[in-house]
């Protein structure tokens, strides 16, 4: 890939997290999402929190009871009468920078 390609794919992929920033999308968007009506990111990442990857792509759908491909330790299975369900509302991964930007240099190919 040519670099100057590289370099606006770079670019871009800023724009995208800047632009999906908590504190950027409770202003600018502030009925898209009850989290940000109500000030309160879903999840504590410890700095600012990501929109992006609103759900996460490490979740398993491949299996009813869902799972996590990377196996987060802040995951956990809730048992109920029907089986069991995998519950990640816990793990802030798919929230943070550099998930985000991983992710989208992934998908445009960028090393």
């Amino acid at each position: 890939m040519p670099n100057k390609t590289k370099q606006a794919i770079l670019s871009h992929i800023n724009k995208i997290i800047s632009e999906f920033k908590f504190s950027n999308r409770k202003l600018k968007h502030p009925k898209e999402c009850p989290c940000y009506l109500e000030n309160k990111p879903c999840h504590n990442v410890g700095g600012e929190l990501n929109c992006f990857l609103c759900y996460c792509p490490e979740y398993d759908n491949s299996k009813e009871e869902g799972g996590c491909k990377i196996n987060s330790k802040k995951g956990k299975w809730h048992v109920h009468e029907n089986g069991k369900i995998w519950d990640c509302s816990d793990c802030d991964h798919p929230h943070k920078e550099e998930t985000v930007r991983k992710h989208l240099k992934e998908l445009f190919g960028i090393d």
